[in-house]
């Protein structure tokens, strides 16, 4: 059986990795989109020989989308967009399929869909793969809240966290988006470098597996090989380790119908370098300042300071606040905003976050 593949965002980094290694290992692809950048959807589907292509940005082009989801079925879905809307398709997606792997490489969906989309993904009999690595260094471990200590995912630093000389005053933004391990788009990069990152992950983690928000943490692991470090309550601790390459998560669900793939890609588990780990307890970061008050956000705050991180990277990329000005601006507003939602539905989720993008005319 050859399967209905659809990538929503394939003209990202991720999107782009992932339909090189399909045609390489002849995996034919169903249906792309992106949001913009049509010039590159068109070339890909000219390269790839897709005949179903949408550019989300477009009204029209969209509504033809939803349309396009309720009449097909599809075997995979790859979620590697940006941003929370994603999550109208999915809801579309979820009332017409069954038995499909939902591929997820989108915190921000994962965040505004919260509970309602984990629960509706299982209750439609369909399977979620998180392809964030940390989260998907989890997803084959038998663990539940009730039976763990802690869990840690990792970061690798990002470009900052081992150059101690290094002044956020005066940093410019190509410095902001040189990461050292994983090339990725500029939101994303933004968040890597001042460890946003890892509180949207935090929460992702806890949603996704039901895992109170105070028994998950980071560590640093420079080498990005050990995503997640486990502690069970009979004191045993599961280190899940692979290479930092997303080739690994993005090909897992394609392994149902096509099992012989391989990657051939080499453990350093043998390698102490590799395996090291620490701490994070940097003061320079203002995230070490706000952890403890992150950490007991409720999900409808928690989608708050998502949608207000959005604004303050666009308020940074425009100039208009300094790169050390991200952390207090989210901090500031949050405290304006807080306020207690009970969501019944994905759509009392979307229509919440859109109240609040109002506010700032986001």
């Amino acid at each position: 059986m050859n399967p209905k593949i659809l990538i929503v965002g394939s003209t990202g980094k991720l999107g782009i990795k992932l339909l090189n290694f399909c045609k390489k290992n002849n995996v034919n692809i169903f249906c792309i989109t992106c949001y913009k950048n049509i010039k590159l959807l068109k070339a890909q589907s000219k390269k790839y020989n897709i005949k179903n292509f949408f550019k989300l940005s477009h009204v029209s082009e969209s509504i033809k989308f939803k349309l396009f989801l309720e009449k097909n079925k599809i075997n995979i879905i790859y979620f590697l967009d940006y941003g929370y809307k994603s999550i109208l398709y999915a809801n579309i997606f979820l009332k017409h399929n069954k038995q499909s792997l939902i591929a997820i490489a989108n915190k921000e969906m994962i965040i505004a869909g919260g509970q309602t989309l984990i629960d509706k993904i299982l209750s439609s009999n369909n399977k979620l793969i998180p392809l964030d690595s940390e989260h998907f260094s989890l997803s084959n471990i038998n663990f539940k809240n009730d039976n763990i200590k802690k869990i840690y995912i990792t970061a690798s630093g990002g470009p900052f966290y081992f150059k101690k000389n290094i002044n956020f005053e005066k940093v410019s933004l190509d410095n902001v988006l040189a990461h050292p391990k994983w090339k990725m788009g500029v939101n994303n990069s933004i968040d890597s470098s001042n460890f946003i990152n890892k509180i949207l992950e935090i929460y992702e983690l806890s949603i996704i597996y039901k895992i109170n928000l105070l028994k998950i943490d980071f560590l640093i692991s420079k080498e990005a090989y050990v995503h997640s470090v486990v502690l069970r309550n009979d004191n045993i601790v599961s280190l899940n380790c692979f290479n930092n390459d997303m080739l690994i998560t993005l090909v897992n669900p394609l392994k149902k119908f096509y099992p012989f793939i391989d990657l051939k890609i080499n453990s350093h588990f043998l390698d102490n370098k590799m395996l090291k780990l620490e701490k994070f307890n940097d003061k320079r970061f203002k995230i070490n300042k706000y952890l403890k008050i992150l950490k007991c956000l409720s999900p409808n705050n928690q989608i708050i300071f998502m949608i207000l991180n959005n604004i303050a990277q666009k308020k940074y990329l425009s100039k208009e606040i300094k790169y050390n000005e991200i952390l207090d601006f989210i901090m500031s507003n949050l405290k304006k905003n807080t306020k207690s939602v009970l969501f019944k539905s994905i759509n009392d989720r979307i229509e919440f976050i859109d109240s609040i993008e109002k506010r700032y005319d986001y």
